[in-house]
């Protein structure tokens, strides 16, 4: 596969539903990474530095060039130190919203793509994806029960979902024989739980590889228009929510909608945490930058976590209840 570049560094804060892979914030987008954060802490503002270095991409790709086969992206821009396409995002320096791009407040990724020219032996493939991590290091997704996706598509035919693996057999990989479900197209948001079991291969690489290699060896995911016939194929995918299999992913409701009904903030008044519009009682975790729980406890609306014994510094703070869901870095003078 012709990767066409990697696009849109996501931002580092904000919060997101529980277990949830993709979501946004009131003005910004972020991905979860799966992957403890160990990089130059020098600073109050880490964020950028960090997941410039270990964070997340999503990318664009299509099919090694044909005679003939024509395949496109819209709305797109261009790298400037190369000519090559790239999806638009996030500022890079505070992940805000890219106006007029493919992020769009209060529903998802949006993009246009269209393949045609393609053949049976050599189909023309246009297809977005998103690398765990940026420098490609493969992460263990094992002890997941598969993947769940809300989205529609109105092109007219199947998309495909991959798992993506290191493909470059000569590099040490897999082949490019890899996993993938179908993802039926829709023109109304559509939410589908796909377990492991539904994901299958073509069969025709001589390398073929177990579903546990995809599993335990995962790169990335990927989202494919695969067209077989010469006649062109164009359609809009949208994806409002993305997460592990069982997670919930929400058909017919924006990824923003989902967050603003959960509106619980964290608020920090010198050493004391405290909580707003939670109702209930929610689990309260302070994590620091090498990824280690170092306070833990159980709060609601009325109560406040004392945080003086910890020493000045970032910290990242997570919180799980029945009406609140958030990730928040907070910094300590």
């Amino acid at each position: 596969m012709n990767k066409i570049a990697l696009f849109g560094l996501v931002a580092a804060s904000g919060s997101f539903a529980a277990g949830t892979l993709w979501n946004m914030t009131v003005d910004a987008y972020q991905v979860q990474v799966p992957e403890t954060v160990i990089c130059d802490k020098n600073g109050e503002d880490y964020g950028a530095a960090c997941y410039e270095s270990t964070g997340g991409w999503w990318f664009a790709y299509v099919g090694d060039d044909a005679d003939g086969q024509v395949m496109t992206f819209s709305p797109i821009t261009t790298n400037p130190e190369d000519g090559t396409y790239k999806l638009i995002t996030t500022d890079e320096s505070d992940g805000s919203i890219i106006p007029n791009g493919n992020l769009i407040e209060g529903v998802g990724l949006r993009v246009t793509m269209s393949a045609a020219g393609g053949a049976s032996s050599t189909p023309a493939i246009a297809g977005i994806g998103f690398n765990w991590t940026k420098a490609e290091t493969p992460i263990d997704l094992s002890d997941k029960a598969g993947y769940c996706i809300a989205y529609s598509w109105t092109g007219s035919q199947a998309l495909q979902l991959e798992l993506g693996w290191k493909e470059d057999v000569d590099a040490g990989g897999y082949g490019y024989d890899t996993w993938y479900t179908a993802l039926p197209a829709s023109t109304a948001p559509t939410a589908l739980d796909l377990p492991w079991s539904k994901f299958k291969q073509d069969g025709w690489d001589k390398a073929k590889q177990p579903i546990t290699v995809a599993q335990t060896e995962a790169v990335s995911v990927k989202i494919r228009l695969k067209n077989a016939a010469a006649a062109e194929i164009k359609g809009t995918l949208t994806i409002y929510d993305f997460g592990y299999s069982g997670d919930g992913c929400t058909g017919g409701v924006g990824i923003g909608d989902v967050v603003k009904a959960s509106a619980a903030k964290l608020l920090v008044a010198g050493r004391q945490l405290s909580l707003n519009g939670v109702k209930g009682a929610a689990s309260v975790e302070v994590i620091n930058l090498q990824g280690q729980v170092v306070l833990k406890n159980t709060m609601n609306t009325s109560a406040s976590m004392d945080l003086i014994n910890l020493d000045a510094g970032v910290y990242m703070v997570r919180v799980a209840g029945k009406s609140a869901n958030l990730t928040q870095k907070i910094l300590l003078k």
